[in-house]
């Protein structure tokens, strides 16, 4: 085809660039290159194995909580209704705890209040007294004691003095003249009647000042069984009366005179130091 068939239209007019054409091209060609640049890459990247990765676990990293499902409204309030049912029901079976129940204070009678105080006198007075006694028993028990070691002493002293002892008018005792039908004691009667009850005085002499003499009468039975006794004349010592009484009642009986026969009725005199 020659340029005379297109008349009016240049060959060279027609194939004329536009300005700018030609960086536009090389733009377009650039970019294409990169592309294929790319992929190449790409596909080299993901044709080779993987090497192994090394990874650490951090406590602190945040948990990301996924969205509530959407819930029924109703469904819900259902739920929350149930629940509260079955609460109020385990409130229901749980037994209440008991209140203490307060007591009014109780008033106080003065009838009461006096009889207690009463019983407390009371009870105080008996232990009182309860000691009194053991203190008088105490007493007692160190009296009679005493007595006892007197009357050890007493008893040497006789058993020293036995054989020095004359008759009527000997230590301790004297026997007066029978009343009855006993009839007058011989001298020798004096010394029975001594022996027989010296032994049984309980007394320390060191108790009573000076010397006083006790007469005592004593009325007797035939066999000589001691029938009554009674002081006819007191010493002045009412401990060392005593301890003569308690004598002549310990003695129960006292012996019969060389004849066999016992005076109805004695007169006896004790003093304690003789």
């Amino acid at each position: 085809m020659s340029a005379a068939t297109f008349p009016g239209f240049p060959l060279r007019d027609r194939f004329q660039a536009e300005p700018g054409t030609g960086k536009a091209f090389l733009w377009a060609m650039g970019m294409h290159l990169l592309l294929m640049l790319f992929l190449t890459v790409g596909l080299n990247w993901k044709s080779q194995t993987p090497a192994g990765l090394e990874a650490e676990i951090w406590d602190n990293v945040p948990v990301i909580k996924s969205a509530p499902a959407n819930v029924d409204p109703k469904i819900d309030a259902d739920e929350k209704a149930d629940i509260a049912l079955k609460k109020k029901k385990e409130a229901q079976k749980k037994p209440e705890p008991k209140k203490e129940e307060v007591k009014p204070a109780k008033k106080v009678d003065p009838k009461e209040l006096k009889k207690q105080k009463a019983e407390e006198e009371k009870l105080a007075k008996q232990k009182q007294d309860a000691a009194k006694e053991k203190a008088k028993a105490e007493a007692e028990r160190k009296e009679a004691l005493a007595q006892d070691k007197a009357r050890a002493d007493q008893l040497a002293r006789l058993r020293s003095a036995a054989g020095k002892e004359g008759a009527a008018g000997g230590r301790g005792g004297v026997v007066g003249d029978g009343v009855g039908g006993g009839g007058n004691a011989k001298p020798g009667y004096a010394d029975k009647v001594r022996r027989k009850i010296l032994p049984l005085i309980v007394f320390n002499p060191s108790l009573v000042a000076g010397n006083p003499a006790v007469e005592v009468g004593v009325e007797l039975a035939p066999d000589g069984t001691i029938v009554s006794r009674k002081v006819l004349k007191s010493s002045g010592d009412a401990a060392w009366d005593k301890a003569v009484l308690r004598a002549i009642d310990d003695a129960q009986t006292l012996p019969k005179d060389d004849d066999g026969k016992v005076p109805k009725q004695v007169r006896l005199t004790f003093k304690p130091k003789d």
